[in-house]
């Protein structure tokens, strides 16, 4: 919820989709019923993803990502609360691009959201 209370905050073109959970992510992806009109439900330009997900964690959906060419294209950036150095070099190793740990603050949240947008999605025109 303060993510996309963040992402609002931004004033960013780009249009958020919020999934609730690992197993969710992954049908979203794979255009899975309810997901499967892509004009309706297009693939995200950049994927945000946490590690602590219900049902299946962050790992999981990066797993199922990394045998997945088709979507190797899609920069996945984990954004987590752990600062553990074997989480990072997990993640990394799975094939993400980033990790980053969750800032503290609302402004901190909204001016990382910005920068990440503005490093890996294209620009969106007026």
């Amino acid at each position: 919820m303060l993510l996309l209370l963040a992402f609002k905050r931004t004033e960013l073109r780009h249009p958020m989709i919020v999934v609730h959970d690992g197993q969710e992510a992954i049908d979203y992806l794979d255009g899975q019923p309810p997901f499967h009109d892509r004009i309706v439900h297009p693939i995200p330009a950049l994927l945000l993803l946490d590690l602590k997900m219900p049902r299946l964690n962050g790992f999981d959906v990066l797993a199922w990502w990394a045998k997945r060419p088709d979507l190797r294209d899609i920069p996945v950036v984990v954004l987590s609360s752990s600062s553990h150095p074997s989480d990072m070099a997990k993640a990394k190793q799975m094939g993400a691009r980033e990790y980053i740990v969750k800032p503290h603050g609302f402004a901190q949240l909204s001016r990382l959201l910005q920068e990440l947008c503005g490093r890996w999605m294209p620009a969106v025109a007026v």
